[in-house]
């Protein structure tokens, strides 16, 4: 028996902590709360549209090639070759603008995260990694991945190297002392 096909999903994205002590751009842990939320469902029209935006004071685009989380779906749509898949995307910022807590990596990861969940997880988190970082680097201009990375794969993550995404990440559940995988 096929299991049945996801009409619309809705997903969290922490915020999270980045820049920690020495670890400037290459170390961060995600937290509980805030975060953002994105729903996407299924649309007749071709495209990726963002429709409806809350929490932001009417500040972000709705326009997907400017939003971060719409360039982090765009790209991950276009690398499936499926940018003509009808998708609609609701974003529910639950975060303030400029606090230092990853709001931009926030949506960005929901963005992808949200719709590749929609259409049958055909990529794990890590390799969504640089779609979120594309979607970030659409607000702050910077390749790292010390929001984008924590926010994705949850716990504490050490980016040995943004251009290889090489990063050791250690879940927030593990107890006891020892290395990062």
């Amino acid at each position: 028996m096929l299991p049945e096909p996801i009409l619309e999903t809705r997903v969290f994205a922490p915020a999270t902590v980045a820049n920690v002590a020495c670890g400037y751009d290459v170390l961060g842990f995600a937290i509980d709360s805030p975060g953002d939320e994105v729903v996407v469902r299924h649309s007749n029209k071709p495209g990726l549209r963002i429709t409806t935006i809350t929490g932001d004071g009417g500040k972000l685009p709705k326009d997907p090639e400017k939003n971060t989380a719409g360039v982090a779906a765009l790209d991950f749509l276009r690398h499936l070759g499926m940018q003509d898949r009808g998708i609609e995307m609701e974003i529910h910022k639950k975060m303030p603008f400029g606090s230092g807590l990853g709001s931009s990596a926030a949506s960005s990861v929901a963005g992808v995260y949200a719709v590749n969940r929609l259409i049958g997880e055909p990529l794990t988190k890590k390799q969504l990694l640089p779609f979120a970082m594309a979607g970030e680097a659409s607000a702050d201009g910077a390749w790292h991945a010390d929001n984008v990375a924590p926010c994705l794969l949850g716990g504490i993550v050490f980016i040995r190297s943004n251009e290889e995404l090489a990063s050791g990440h250690r879940s927030a559940d593990q107890s006891g002392t020892g290395n990062f995988a």
